[in-house]
């Protein structure tokens, strides 16, 4: 029974709300700052993984962490005029 309303949410939240909120932030801003989510959901999952469940934080995990922030970083940076 909690896996079947646990599927439900997954469905329900994960699915409809937040296809929702990516479409109507696609109409109002960038695609690639839209579509940056993908890369913080791993870092928000570390965080969740570690408070929630006392899981490991590793020096790979530090590693791999810091460079997903920072191709985060890349993808939001405005190009330089002298890039053009």
């Amino acid at each position: 029974m909690k896996a079947a309303i646990a599927l439900i949410y997954l469905i329900t939240a994960g699915s409809l709300v937040g296809y929702t909120a990516f479409v109507w932030l696609l109409g109002r801003m960038p695609a690639s700052r839209v579509a940056s989510h993908a890369y913080v959901n791993p870092i928000v999952a570390i965080a969740l993984g570690h408070f929630m469940a006392s899981e490991e934080i590793t020096a790979h995990t530090l590693v791999g962490a810091t460079l997903v922030v920072g191709s985060v970083v890349l993808t939001m940076m405005e190009p330089s005029a002298k890039a053009a």
